[in-house]
Parts: structure tokens; sequence; C-alpha cells
């Protein structure tokens, strides 16, 4: 799909409104960042949204893309062309970067961040200098390469809320983003009362809100959590044995709250064994992603019973910072797929697009055939 241009930009998004207005998404993202034992750094998030189907594809966007920004009532902003080449996922068709690493092996993350989301406020000597908050991926896939980079260009851009994007989209879009690179370095990107936060993502997780200094502090209500199991207790002679095993991580929420999740996810990640390779990676975080899955009608939101939006997981991915690779799968089909950023031209003329499933529909592999036994052979044809 094409990426347009800011008046064109506006028309899309008009034109592919979903929701409807006042309704407010159920959304539970959650992001990890570890790294293996050949420094192969990883990067896993889950897509949580609720109100309608994002309807995802994932988009190749080569260099020397132009782009520039709509901030809202035909005003653009600051315009550049990548100077790297990305792959991403969006929602909707509409032309911005939900998910997506580059060819430098840098990851971007869009995760909801509803209540406490600010942004800076538009200044029209500043226009040359503002990006629009959904923006942020694809201006940070297209012109860095590192975290660092990263941390020194955001305080000398403007990023803003554009209202009429909001309103075509049908809710209000708060975010927060995280950011890491080939190294493993990951940081949390947060405009909370107008101003800019960038935390270093020590424990390399993240999800909603509250904003990332409030979760660490939180962290210190599960201190007694480990992964090894209690020894049994003795008192006067009654041994209190735990009932099996997990008995460690007791009192670990299981329910998807943002807090609970960032608890359950740092558990996870500090507590997994060493991995050796990018393949052990990879399947590590698979298996920890699968606990943050939310299938449909378990988190609903809204005032009635029978008037409520859905939160539900609707497509997960890893990204292999070091070998390039972007791995998904989608709520209806939960194949291991990957797109090679090695393999692609990112000196082609135009982005392109595919959508993340061709068929809804899971792909499941028969194996009866191997319990069928082989067919008889004759002594035809043989060759002795």
């Amino acid at each position: 799909m094409a990426f347009p241009r800011a008046k064109d930009v506006m028309a899309s998004v008009m034109a592919a409104s979903m929701l409807n207005l006042g309704s407010l998404p159920a959304a539970a993202c959650t992001s990890m960042v570890f790294k293996a034992q050949d420094g192969t750094a990883i990067y896993a998030r889950t897509m949580e949204w609720g109100a309608t189907d994002l309807k995802s594809e994932m988009v190749t966007v080569p260099r020397g893309t132009s782009f520039t920004p709509a901030l809202g009532g035909g005003i653009v902003g600051m315009a550049w062309k990548n100077a790297y080449g990305y792959v991403g996922i969006n929602a909707a068709g509409l032309p911005y970067a939900t998910d997506g690493m580059n060819e430098a092996g840098l990851t971007y993350g869009a995760l909801y961040y509803p209540g406490f989301a600010q942004y800076q406020e538009p200044l029209a000597s500043e226009q040359s200098i503002s990006i629009g908050s959904v923006d942020m991926g694809n201006y940070l896939l297209g012109n860095f390469k590192s975290v660092e980079e990263v941390r020194q260009a955001l305080p000398k851009v403007r990023v803003v809320r554009n209202l009429e994007v909001e309103k075509a989209f049908g809710a209000p879009v708060p975010l927060h983003y995280v950011v890491s690179d080939a190294t493993g370095a990951s940081i949390v990107i947060e405009y909370t009362g107008g101003v800019l936060t960038i935390s270093d993502n020590k424990v390399g997780v993240m999800t909603n809100a509250p904003y990332y200094d409030w979760h660490l502090l939180n962290l210190r209500n599960y201190a007694n959590l480990k992964p090894m199991d209690d020894r049994p207790h003795d008192i006067n002679g009654v041994s209190l044995a735990p009932f099996g095993a997990g008995s460690g991580m007791l009192g670990l929420p299981g329910d998807f709250t943002p807090p609970s999740r960032f608890v359950r996810a740092t558990a996870f990640v500090a507590s997994m064994l060493p991995v050796k390779s990018a393949a052990e990676a990879v399947d590590a975080a698979s298996t920890m992603l699968n606990n943050f899955d939310i299938p449909k009608g378990l988190v609903r939101e809204g005032g009635k019973a029978d008037d409520y939006v859905l939160g539900f997981t609707q497509w997960s991915v890893i990204a292999d910072t070091r070998n390039k690779v972007y791995y998904y799968w989608t709520m209806y089909n939960r194949r291991l797929r990957s797109v090679d950023l090695t393999k692609i031209d990112f000196a082609a003329k135009a982005p392109a697009a595919f959508p993340l499933d061709n068929v809804r529909a899971q792909d499941i592999e028969d194996r009866t055939k191997d319990f069928s036994p082989a067919p008889a052979t004759t002594g035809e044809g043989r060759r002795n």
C-alpha cells in the first residue's frame, strides 16, 4: 500500500473509519525485551484491540520514502525521507505503523496508554519540527538505528495530538511507545502532562497505563516471588508442604489489568532459563506471549451487561533484531510466519503490503497418515 502525503492521509483515514464514536476500545498490549547468550536481542509483543477488527497488514517501506505528517486543520508538520527501510504492521489499512522493525534492527511498538497520555501543544512557530502522535512509528523506524539516537532526537521534535485522526478513527488514540535495538537496549517513551519522558526499560517489560515508573514501583509489592518452590514448613510437628509445583510464584497476579500483566511479564522474563541462540529465544518468547492471549469474551468494558466493548488478542510479533527476522501469528492462524528483512529490496520505489492472513483459518497438519501402514511393494520395477 502507498503512504500518501498529508491531504491524502486524511482522506484515507476518513474513508476507513470503523468505530462508533464514543466507544472506547479495551486494549491490553504486553511487550517484552530480552537477550540470548549469543547476544541476540529479542523484542516481542501482543496486540489487543476489542472495538473492531483491525484488519492489519504487513507493510514494507523502502528507503527514501517521503513523509509529511498531517497535524489537523490542513496543517502539515516536519517532512522527511526514510534513511532506513522497515517492515511494519498497520491497522485498518491506514498509513501508520503500530509495530515494526527496520533494517538496522531497531524495533518500535505502540501500546495503549489511556488516562495518562497527553502530548505537546501544537505551536504555529514549530510546525516544521512537529509530528502527530500516530506518526511516531514511521518516524522512528525510518530514521534511526539505535536507542541512543532516538534518545537524542526526540527532545528536538514536537509530538502533538491530531483530533481529526481520532475523530475519523472513532476513539481517542492515547499511546506510549517501546523502542529497542540490536544491542538489547530498550526505552519507554511517554508524553504525560505534555512532558516527554524517556525511561530506560530496565526490566524489559511494558504494558499499558499507568506510566513506566509506577509499574516499577509496584513491583515492590511482589518482591517475594521466585521460581524456586517453597520448602515445607513445620508447625508443632505438622508439615505444611505445598500442594504442588509453582509455590514460589504464589501471589503472581493472573488477571489482565496492565499492572498485573506487567508483574507477570517481568516474572517470566526474569526467571526464564538462559537460551543459547536466536532460535531458542524465539521459542521462549512465543511461549511467554501465549500466557497473555485474551480470548473473546474474557475482557469486557461497558456500563451494561448487553452493551460492552471486548478486549482480545488480534496478533502477536517477535523480532530477532540480530538476524533481522520479524515473526508473527494471528488469532485466526497460530502458525508462526516470518519476514526476513535481509531478503527485502529496501531500494524499491514504493511501499508494498499484504494481509496478515491469506485465509482466516488455522493451518492444521494432518498426521493421520503417519499411522497408516506403508503400501505393499512388488518385485516389479526393483533394481538389484
